[in-house]
């Protein structure tokens, strides 16, 4: 059933459900004339049904009325639409492995697994299939594709951008997000979709946390550092030291968290249909079953604590977290259960800083070794969405010269 669904070619990224069939969007600008764009399964399209990667989820669902608010935009402002792309289960998984329509083939390191779960969108955008692909971000679903497919990824501040219609994951951490492939194109999509207008880029303080680097494998930890070393020589650095951040409390409560809203959510359809899952998926929606109202009381109050700590540190707008996104480059597909499941906690240490606190984070192509790339990112303050892309472009464009 799930091979029926999904399209034949284009790296695996995308669905037969609403391919090419551009949604009734008249065009009212030309600001995005000549780039492409995809969508992840989790967002409305009018005409077709939104199917959050599960076949029987998609055959209980109607064609939606409308189109969702980002995509509309997008559309008006002259972008063609190509079509969805296929997304993790439900949207609950960081790995970009579908039980039903398979894994998306990461263009940037054939053999690994793309990231989801905004697997196709990423996909799609490293494969040349699209030039903007719209994805959401609960947990990482952003930048961890993004790293694994070395194009640029944002989780925007939660809340910034409207999502207006599709699949929900945890609403108090689902953020829509975008991938692009060069820098400029994010920021207009940002400009787009927030109202907003790019700042003239100031110089943007940068602190290195080495929590976060011993969570990452020695190759990435060392390539890092020569990182550090090279941007020193054009602008100074603030290192906080390991124990600044407690990242294992802080993860924690984020899965605590979202996994309590997720089952609160989905539950009782999963309840009844949880047979239909993957292994993987079904594994994680049978632990989310298990978190009691003590556990979320508790982990509420590390996350009011882990806000005014980050908030504390960032200070004001024109301050970053500087760090690599993910601590690995992408595993083989062929990984077991055990080491996607060492990576994965890895991994969300990481992303679940901005997600706990719902900042903006934005991860852009950096390095690569062993054939596969590698993301670097920065976490801006709150609000601070257009910052943080303006440095990410600026420190891109300096690395490019250094």
């Amino acid at each position: 059933m799930g091979t029926a669904l999904l399209h034949p070619g284009l790296n695996g990224a995308f669905l037969t459900e609403g391919f090419g069939d551009s949604p009734a969007v008249v065009a009212t600008s030309s600001r995005l004339q000549g780039l492409s764009l995809a969508a992840k399964d989790v967002f409305d399209v009018a005409g077709s049904r939104t199917g959050a990667g599960n076949p029987l989820w998609l055959s209980q669902q109607t064609a939606a009325r409308t189109t969702a608010l980002p995509i509309r935009l997008l559309l008006e402002a002259g972008a063609q639409w190509v079509g969805r792309t296929v997304t993790d289960e439900l949207a609950y998984s960081v790995l970009g492995i579908n039980a039903h329509y398979g894994t998306p083939e990461n263009p940037r390191s054939p053999g690994r697994i793309p990231g989801g779960s905004s697997s196709g969108s990423a996909v799609a955008v490293a494969g040349g299939h699209a030039d903007i692909a719209i994805g959401s971000d609960c947990g990482g679903s952003m930048r961890l594709p993004a790293s694994f497919c070395g194009v640029w990824g944002l989780r925007p501040t939660h809340g910034r951008i409207a999502k207006n219609g599709g699949f929900s994951l945890a609403p108090s951490f689902d953020t829509v997000g975008w991938f692009a492939r060069r820098g400029e194109h994010m920021a207009e999509v940002f400009s787009l979709l927030a109202h907003a207008e790019m700042p003239v880029p100031a110089r943007t303080s940068l602190i290195v946390v080495d929590d976060a680097l011993a969570l990452c494998e020695p190759a990435l930890r060392g390539r890092f550092l020569a990182l550090i070393q090279r941007i020193e020589k054009i602008r100074p650095i603030k290192s906080l030291p390991v124990g600044t951040l407690p990242l294992a409390a802080w993860l924690q409560a984020h899965r605590t968290l979202q996994a309590a809203e997720i089952w609160q959510q989905h539950g009782p359809w999963v309840s009844q249909h949880g047979d239909t899952l993957g292994a993987d998926v079904r594994r994680r929606f049978d632990m989310a079953s298990r978190i009691t109202p003590a556990q979320v009381t508790a982990a509420q109050q590390v996350r009011v604590t882990a806000n005014v700590q980050i908030t504390s540190l960032l200070g004001s707008e024109c301050a970053c977290f500087l760090w690599p996104t993910a601590p690995c480059i992408a595993p083989p597909v062929t990984s077991s259960p055990e080491d996607f499941e060492a990576m994965r906690v890895r991994a969300q240490s990481l992303l679940g800083v901005a997600g706990l606190a719902g900042l903006p984070e934005i991860s852009f192509p950096w390095t690569q070794f062993d054939g596969a790339p590698a993301g670097l990112s920065l976490i801006g303050a709150r609000g601070a969405d257009a910052t943080v892309i303006a440095g990410a472009m600026a420190l891109d464009e300096h690395l490019q010269t250094l």
